[in-house]
């Protein structure tokens, strides 16, 4: 039986130890933390991965924990439409975190994952033994990529912080408010109540320190339209998670070298704005071992991959990034560049954009913003321009 070792037990690592399981190999995952992480909020599936999915025989598990995702509405921070009524979502579905890893993990032997691992990334012959291919999962700061590639690879700050969270509101499909650097998003939850995030670039200077992440969210957004206020108001302290948001401002010549390909964040970490980092990362763990059975050498199964999976994937980050500066502003690490926010009036809501109107929210959504802009594969982030 062929080996394969899997580098990191998120969603793109356990994706595709199972993958590689039905496919006959023999799989070790290697996870760091003493046990695998599930937390986080609502995962939106779109219907290309719901299908892949449903391959590896989770569809009876995803019918059961998931909830079809009916449309996306877009608004400003006062409540009025940024977007037609309502996009339909064309079979994606929303699914918690841990309910997704759950069924991933479950899909696998128990004597494939070994937790606690004093950590692989960092000897990687020693790690891998005498695996036949690795597959580094291991997320935005991978080590493997940087082992791989070296420093210039690390994942950089957008200077934008995300909070995250649960409540109980009661709400319908997924719905996006934007206002001046900050956003706020709110959907259902599979079993009742919503999800909700926000983000938002704050000043260095000038504004006093919060006393604690609700009071920031309450000073935020709590005087915001819509059902915006309302779920802030039913925020409990202890439900928020907080992190900045990082991306991969450079970008990989190849997402292979020798036997080891990266896959998901490992890969191409993208910013949160287009919902596509779950789904990039289970589609490539699909295509990988798909171009494993389909060549004779690892070598040429891996170039396949790569072929296949870079460019799309590095043009759907560049259209993250994209609306990530339409709302946000440019990232610290690229101030030499004139910022492309939006231009927002405190006291009145901004024209709807050309961007956002009839089938470009379409094209924004699926990430195919800055295709045009497409630059050499080995070259740093396209620039996120938005017209």
């Amino acid at each position: 039986m062929v080996k394969a070792t899997v580098v990191g037990a998120g969603i793109a690592g356990l994706a595709v130890a199972v993958r590689l399981h039905r496919a006959g190999w023999a799989v070790q995952v290697l996870e760091q933390e003493a046990e695998v992480r599930t937390s986080g909020t609502a995962v939106v599936l779109h219907r290309a991965t719901v299908r892949e999915l449903r391959s590896l025989s989770l569809g009876p598990g995803i019918d059961a924990l998931a909830l079809p995702l009916t449309g996306l509405r877009l608004r400003t921070r006062t409540g009025l439409p940024l977007s037609p009524p309502s996009w339909p979502a064309s079979g994606s579905v929303l699914i918690e975190r841990a309910d997704l890893i759950g069924l991933l993990r479950d899909s696998l032997p128990s004597t494939a994952l070994v937790l606690g691992h004093p950590l692989a990334a960092r000897d990687l012959s020693a790690a891998c033994g005498e695996a036949a291919v690795v597959v580094g999962a291991d997320g935005v700061h991978s080590a493997l990529r940087q082992q791989l590639f070296g420093p210039a690879y690390r994942a950089a700050s957008t200077g934008t912080t995300v909070w995250r969270g649960t409540a109980e509101v009661s709400t319908s499909g997924l719905t996006e408010s934007w206002g001046r650097r900050r956003r706020f998003g709110i959907s259902s939850r599979p079993g009742g109540g919503t999800n909700w995030y926000a983000t938002a670039t704050l000043p260095s200077a000038g504004l006093a320190p919060a006393p604690s992440d609700l009071e920031e969210l309450r000073r935020l957004f709590g005087h915001w339209g819509g059902a915006v206020a309302a779920t802030v108001a039913r925020i409990s302290e202890g439900s928020i998670l907080r992190h900045e948001i990082h991306h991969l401002a450079r970008r990989l010549p190849r997402y292979h070298q020798g036997n080891v390909a990266l896959i998901g964040d490992a890969a191409h970490a993208m910013t949160p704005d287009l919902g596509r980092g779950a789904n990039e990362a289970i589609l490539d763990a699909m295509s990988l071992v798909q171009h494993l059975e389909a060549h004779d050498d690892v070598g040429s199964a891996l170039a396949a991959y790569d072929r296949s999976r870079r460019r799309v994937t590095q043009r759907i980050a560049s259209g993250s990034l994209a609306v990530h500066t339409l709302i946000h502003g440019s990232p610290p690490h690229r101030q030499d560049r004139r910022p492309r926010a939006m231009t927002w009036d405190d006291e009145k809501d901004p024209p709807v954009p050309t961007y956002l109107e009839g089938s470009s929210l379409k094209r924004v959504h699926e990430g195919r913003v800055g295709e045009e802009h497409d630059d050499d594969a080995g070259s740093p982030e396209v620039d996120g321009r938005t017209s």
